[in-house]
Parts: C-alpha cells; structure tokens; sequence
C-alpha cells in the first residue's frame, strides 16, 4: 500500500505486517531521499547536505553513516526484499554501541599566513564510548596518504589522544578536513581549517594515464571499442590541455600491454614523479566485474569475470587502486571508468549495479577522487557502430570537446561540467540507441577544477 502526504512524503507499505517497508521523501526540486526504518538510505548530494538525523540534543548527517547505511538503489531492495539489505543493523543501535569520537584541529590556528610549505597539523580525538578506529585527513578534498588508523592508542571514553600529521602545502589556499570514525565505523563530524601560503605559484604538471583492453587471453571477453575509447581520451586531454598545464605526462597501456603488473608498476612510478600541485587523470575502458562486496578491473591475462580466486591474483581491486591513488601526491584527481560487464538475469545485475555503485562511491570517498563512470550494464557493440565508441565514453568525448562548457561559457570544461553534461546526456543517448536510459554514477569529493580549454 502506498501513502502520501502534502510534505512530499511517500511511505510504501507491507499490508500483511503493517508496518513500512521503505520511505520517499522530495526535498526542494531535484532531490529526494529514501530511507528504511533501519535507517539504512539513498540519496541525492543535495539531500545529503540538507537532511540531518537527530537524536536528544546531537545531530549526525547523513555521510557519517555512509560506510554501513548508504545503499544506492534502496527502493529496488527493498520492494523486492533484496537478502543483500542487512535488516538485522540499525542506526539507532549503532549510536549506542559505537557513538562518534570528536575532533578538533589544535594547530595551525585559523588566519594564518605561511611562507614554509611544510607544516604539523595537531589533531585532538576524543573518545565518546564508541573507540577510535581511524583519522582521516584531506588536503584540498584529496585524500593524504599515512593517516589511515594511525591512532597509537585509544584511550578510555571521555578521553583524548593527540596526533600530528607533516603536510607540505602549496601556494595560495589550502583546506584541511579532519574526521575520525569509532571502531564500528560510524564517522565524526568534519572539521575544516584553511590556511594560505604566500609565494609564486609552482608549474603543474598533469599526468594522464589510459588503460584500454580490446583483446583478453578469453577471446570470449573481447570488445570492441576499449582501447579507440581510452586512446581518443588520451590525445584529446593531450590536445586541449596544452594552455592549462606547464607540462603533460602521457602512460598508456593498451591491450595485451595492460597487464596488472604494468597497471601497478605504472601507478607506482606516477606516486614517484607526482607533486602536491599537479593533476592526475586516470582513464579505463575494459570489463569490471563485482564479486563479493568487492569490484575489480580485468586485465588482459584474465580468463574469468566472476571466480574470486582467480579474481584475487589476476585482476585489479578497487581497493588496490584506492591504496594507490591515495600515494599520488596531486591533489587534483579525476577517474574515469568505462568498465562494462556481460550477462546475466535482470535481477542480478540489478543487484550488481547497486554493489558497483557503492563500490565506487567509496572510491571516490576514501581517496578524495572524483570518479565519473558507466553504469556497468553491457556493451551493445552493434547498435554502437556508428557512434565508432562506447556510449559513455562517446558522450564524455563530446563533453570535453566543448559541449560540456556551461554558463558562464568560458571556453573551460570543469570536473562539475562534466559531471552535470554526463548526467543529463548519457540517458538521452541510451534512451536513443538501447531504447532505455541508462545512468553514469558520478561522484565528486574535492575541489572542481578546469580539465581543458579551448
């Protein structure tokens, strides 16, 4: 049974229990949220900021519960009483067991001018009963690397513990965000500090790598337009980033090239080259397969999608790339994947499509990316002929061509440009040649800035 109230909510119910089974609520134009009363939820970035759970005289967001609670497409879960949705946790509860610890940034002070690029950042944490798990510590929306669980001691509730952490800022504004999580993952409020160092601004340098896989050991899993997509990504970034950057740093691994070693090995020698100032663009046009709570790239020496063991030791784990986008020293990251998959019932990739969503939400989350994907669904290479590319990356193309280039037209191409042109056309497109919309999953942690410029 559905209801539905002049606030523009919409609660959908079990007549056979009684009770709700999932809740829709609109906020504004444009965003809504869905929740459960477990408390589990989805939602728009606009809700997100707007919508606060409260509880006595506290109030938590709703990102502070993201790690366990976020659950993109919550409403298909939940009317299809999905096994997925852990019924059995519960916000209420996890507040209980596990509160927030507290956080303040005890130097620098705010206002201050530097001159010296390295500085300490003094961190107090204070346990409110749930322990301290992790800090984490961003540097103009990126994340840094060193802090993870870096806590030496937790100390008892209602005590504090103090850590330092060295940053080497740049020239002009920095901002500093600090969190901690409690032991059972549940993530404090972020405080923010900015600071600004005088000086010259320093050259950037903007390393590009594109990975591209046509052809797989499995000649089963070959495609059709993964290494042209990853190919024209390359040369037009090279093109129309000739007046953004001092200087632009090419890495392409191209079918049988882009093996997990030379992926990890060229990942690794960017972490050597890469400065705090400069940009970082990786781009992968491939499969992508999502086993056991966790997503992997397929390289090319792959021969399965979904058997885990193999998975382990062949392909590369989200997780890996995060480790290593996070030891990239540019704070200016964008990810781009094209990843696509085959097969399968519609039931399952429904529920795949919901895991890979969240998969990379939390990419873009821990390691403070901004990450533009494709929905993941399968690639229609026949029906896509004529638009010689795959279809996100055909639309992401056009994007940075100039299409994507709003108002104020100022012949410059943004990372939320782009997001805001792959959002609104990749459905019209797919709507076009599938005859159905489908969706790119774009997240966005950090700071926008241009990509390229006519």
């Amino acid at each position: 049974m559905v209801s539905h109230s002049l606030d523009g909510t919409t609660k959908i119910w079990d007549i056979t229990t009684g009770k709700e089974i999932v809740t829709h609520i609109l906020i504004g134009i444009g965003d809504w949220l869905v929740k459960n009363e477990n408390g589990f939820f989805d939602a728009t970035e606009g809700a997100k900021k707007n919508i606060f759970f409260v509880r006595g005289m506290k109030s938590y967001s709703l990102d502070q519960f993201f790690e366990e609670f976020y659950r993109p497409n919550l409403l298909y879960e939940s009317l299809h009483k999905n096994e997925l949705l852990n019924i059995n946790s519960d916000v209420k509860m996890k507040l209980d067991d596990s509160p927030p610890p507290t956080i303040e940034i005890i130097s620098p002070k705010v206002g201050e001018l530097f001159i010296d690029q390295d500085v300490d950042v003094m961190v107090k944490i204070t346990n409110e009963g749930g322990g301290i798990d992790e800090v984490k510590l961003l540097h103009n929306g990126k994340r840094l690397e060193g802090d993870d669980r870096a806590i030496r001691s937790n100390p008892k509730k209602g005590k504090s513990v103090y850590q330092s952490f060295p940053i080497h800022l740049i020239r002009g504004k920095n901002i500093l965000s600090v969190s901690a999580f409690s032991e059972e993952r549940i993530e404090s409020s972020v405080i923010n500090r900015e600071l600004l160092v005088d000086g010259v601004h320093e050259d950037i340098t903007c390393h590009v790598m594109a990975i591209g896989i046509d052809i797989y050991q499995n000649p089963t899993l070959n495609l059709n337009y993964a290494f042209e997509d990853a190919e024209a990504f390359l040369k037009l970034v090279k093109t129309k980033g000739k007046k953004l950057f001092n200087k632009i740093e090419l890495y392409s691994l191209f079918n049988e090239a882009a093996t997990k070693e030379k992926i990890l090995a060229t990942l690794d020698e960017i972490i050597a080259k890469a400065k705090p100032q400069d940009v970082f663009f990786f781009y992968y046009a491939g499969h992508g397969s999502m086993v056991d709570g966790s997503f992997y790239f397929i390289p090319t020496e792959s021969i399965r999608l979904y058997d885990l063991e193999l998975l382990t030791t062949e392909a590369v784990s989200a997780g890996m790339l995060q480790e290593k986008f996070t030891k990239i020293a540019a704070l200016k990251q964008l990810v781009v994947l094209d990843a696509c998959q085959s097969g399968g019932s519609t039931a399952l990739l429904a529920t795949r499509g919901a895991s890979e969503e969240k998969a990379m939400a939390q990419l873009s989350r821990s390691s403070g990316v901004h990450v533009l994907a494709s929905s993941g669904s399968e690639q229609f290479s026949t029906e896509f002929k004529e638009l010689g590319h795959g279809l996100f990356t055909y639309v992401l193309l056009e994007a940075l061509s100039g299409s994507a280039d709003g108002a104020p037209k100022d012949g410059k191409v943004t990372i939320y440009e782009l997001k805001a042109y792959l959002d609104a056309q990749v459905p019209e497109y797919s709507s076009q040649f599938k005859g159905k919309p489908q969706y790119p999953v774009t997240y966005s942690k950090g700071q926008d800035f241009p990509i390229v410029i006519d």
